[in-house]
């Protein structure tokens, strides 16, 4: 008996024949057999996407939402708006992929579909900042430099390694500024070349498996990173050993939190989802399980003893 009643698949078919010719026998066999109803909508802009997902999705019990970042970020304005959204299911092909590598969903569209259609469901936090929403974090400083010096020939052509060589580049660049703090109303000002608030687990494929970073635990993580050398630099990608707490760093300071304010001296860009429309000052407050997500059913090897 097919699980849903009425599910949406929502893809980009800007992209081309490529992404067409991709989604639809890779996706659809495992969503049509979990729907009683499966509708298929192409878009050819973010504005047409995003049209599509607030008009077809009020009668639907399930979204699955076919593309990147960028792609998951717009439904995720859409679906917050709404007194009872849709489950949403995120099938990864976009550049990075980073929430879906947070929800551990398959990077491949026949095997993210398959595992989508049998997952559980799960209570997902998102943060509004300054009337917008992000899923999965927000960043300025070098964070927001990174992709705003990305070669788009260089995106087109290397994919997720044009990020590295762009961060690489602007780390020389970087020079402490203060970033103004107030967490749950304690103010602090910390000197750093970048300020970064996760929901999610991955930026730019760079996963961080800390136990503190939680989609569904009411939290926002804060990170300062205090300077661009390279012992920071060692500070920051050792973040991805998963035995690595909080409490060893020492280039880079860590917070909790639900309501966030950050300002800088200066107009600083902000990044939110690999998105950049907003600067600071920022005004950010969590939202504990305001949608509800598929995820992978966990494997015998995840449970613990």
């Amino acid at each position: 008996m097919p699980r849903f009643e009425r599910s949406i698949l929502l893809y980009n078919g800007a992209a081309g024949a490529a992404t067409t010719d991709t989604v639809i026998p890779l996706a659809v066999p495992a969503l049509a057999r979990a729907s009683k109803h499966l509708e298929l909508i192409q878009t050819a802009s973010p504005e047409e996407f995003e049209a599509a997902c607030r008009n077809s999705c009020n009668n639907a019990d399930a979204l699955f939402v076919a593309g990147g970042d960028g792609t998951v970020h717009i439904a995720v304005q859409v679906l917050s708006t709404m007194d009872a959204p849709p489950v949403l299911g995120i099938l990864p092909s976009g550049t990075c992929n980073d929430f879906a590598r947070t929800l551990e969903i398959p990077l491949l569209l026949d095997q993210a579909a398959e595992t989508l259609a049998a997952g559980d469901i799960q209570d997902i936090d998102t943060a509004q900042i300054n009337h917008r929403i992000f899923l999965n974090f927000a960043g300025l400083g070098l964070i927001t430099d990174t992709s705003l010096n990305i070669d788009p020939d260089l995106k087109e052509r290397y994919g997720k390694i044009s990020y590295f060589m762009s961060a690489l580049q602007t780390m020389r660049q970087s020079i402490p500024f203060p970033i103004h703090l107030e967490i749950d109303g304690v103010q602090s000002v910390e000197e750093g070349v970048a300020a970064l608030i996760m929901n999610g687990k991955s930026i730019g494929t760079h996963m961080f498996p800390m136990d503190s970073i939680s989609p569904s635990d009411g939290l926002l993580d804060v990170f300062i990173i205090q300077s661009s050398t390279l012992t920071a630099i060692r500070e920051w990608f050792s973040l991805a050993k998963p035995d690595v707490t909080p409490d060893e760093l020492e280039h880079i300071a860590h917070f909790q939190g639900q309501h966030i304010k950050i300002w800088t001296d200066e107009e600083k860009e902000v990044d939110t989802d690999g998105e950049i429309y907003l600067k600071t000052p920022l005004d950010i407050q969590i939202q504990p399980k305001k949608l509800q997500m598929l995820v992978p059913k966990p494997s015998f090897d995840s449970i613990p003893e």
